[in-house]
């Protein structure tokens, strides 16, 4: 979603919307959209719902949590990625460390057989 919202000019009458074929026009006005010019000249279709939103959410003023919160930089932390050896062995590390107990067992059943028999 955008978040910096055109502010809406007026509302037009759907008979003088231009750029529209009736079956559209008819559409949006089913789906109760009505037609409103904003301040960049463009048509924006918009529900009642959503116009009193735009005309009360405008966010101007200063608040207590906007002095105390830090500015936020222009330019955003990546995020370390894993590699995929690592989030392979963080996976199954169980199975790892049954399989290197087997392997060193045998080795050790190889080298030194008198051990056990």
């Amino acid at each position: 979603m955008r978040k910096h919202k055109s502010k809406i000019v007026k509302e037009l009458d759907p008979q003088e919307v231009e750029g529209y074929s009736k079956a559209r026009i008819e559409h949006y006005l089913s789906l109760g959209y009505r037609p409103y010019l904003n301040d960049e000249g463009h048509i924006k279709w918009l529900t009642q719902a959503q116009m009193s939103l735009r005309s009360t959410g405008g966010g101007g003023g200063l608040s207590l949590k906007k002095l105390l919160r830090p500015k936020k930089s222009r330019y955003y932390k990546h995020r370390r990625r894993r590699s995929h050896w690592r989030s392979f062995v963080k996976e199954n590390i169980l199975m790892i460390i049954l399989s290197l107990m087997a392997i060193v067992a045998v080795l050790l059943l190889v080298i030194y057989p008198y051990l056990i028999f």
